[in-house]
């Protein structure tokens, strides 16, 4: 199994919160995706978390100032036990490197995974092994898109693969104005915030080479390009690039009023975290971009 982030879904509704964990599930990086798309209204932590059976009991709050639920997701040491990269144990507490720019925390600890570093306060980015593991982003880009969509909570009443409706996906251009995208068919709940943020990545299928999935060699490559590309239209600032910003950021940029730089900003903090080419090989397996702004998945994008 690769590094992979935790398949949860959080439900708000009724001032109830509900979590359901898969650790068995191969999912790459996608599930925080869904969950920052659910949980782009603003909300406080409710009085009482409701949990589905099965699910974890070791939950945590990150920070203070984290009270949405969204942190409230199990820490990987409760399902994964005990784990290290680079000599140090993962999930311990890092606080005063939450606004630090990653890459000097990272040049502080020679040989640390970022998601390994970090999992306790962002505990999606749960660590499981080296992602230079990865041998083919083909199979992993797809077993990332099944897991999402065999997990009922992400994908209630599937209705079949490319049988949801049509459905438009919005997000704010780098010019201010809006950007609308029409999925074909959005089968699952978690689709249209993903479409969006991977879209503003580029990193759709027909927006990168495919063709690349299967030389993870080659794929790890063109990531690289594609991040450098990232940090060469936008400029991101020391700021910018620190994991306390991912954090502060997911509460909106899944919205219909979210930005295209902090839509790609988020995706480029995985890059910097030594996850970007999982990432990238999840949204070109997700869907496709096709002429006229329209999503496609499957069948429609060959």
């Amino acid at each position: 199994m690769v590094a992979c982030e935790v398949c949860v879904f959080v439900m708000l509704a009724q001032g109830m919160a509900v979590a359901e964990l898969h650790p068995e599930d191969v999912c790459s990086d996608i599930a925080v995706s869904f969950l920052q798309a659910e949980l782009s209204i603003k909300t406080r932590l409710p009085e009482e978390l409701h949990l589905l059976p099965g699910t974890a009991q070791a939950f945590i709050q990150q920070r203070p100032e984290d009270t949405s639920a969204a942190f409230l997701i199990p820490q990987p040491s409760s399902y994964l036990g005990y784990r290290e990269s680079g000599g140090m144990e993962c999930g311990l507490n890092h606080s005063s490197d939450l606004y630090k720019p990653i890459p000097d925390v990272l040049a502080e600890h020679p040989g640390i995974d970022g998601y390994c570093y970090f999992e306790f306060h962002a505990p999606w980015m749960a660590y499981s092994s080296d992602p230079l593991d990865v041998d083919d982003y083909l199979v992993q880009g797809e077993n990332a898109r099944l897991s999402m969509r065999s997990t009922e909570a992400m994908c209630p009443n599937d209705p079949g693969f490319n049988n949801g409706p049509e459905v438009e996906v919005k997000y704010i251009g780098d010019d201010g104005n809006t950007i609308t995208l029409l999925d074909l068919h959005e089968d699952c709940l978690h689709i249209g915030g993903d479409v969006k943020y991977c879209h503003a990545l580029g990193w759709l299928g027909n927006q990168v080479d495919t063709s690349l999935m299967t030389d993870p060699e080659a794929w790890r490559a063109l990531n690289e390009e594609e991040c450098e590309r990232l940090n060469q239209k936008y400029n991101f600032t020391d700021e910018e690039i620190t994991l306390g910003k991912h954090i502060d950021d997911q509460a909106w940029i899944f919205s219909d009023d979210g930005l295209a730089r902090n839509l790609a900003l988020h995706g480029y903090h995985k890059c910097l975290l030594g996850h970007g080419a999982e990432e990238m090989a999840y949204c070109a397996n997700l869907s496709c971009l096709l002429p006229d702004n329209l999503i496609g998945h499957g069948d429609t994008c060959d």
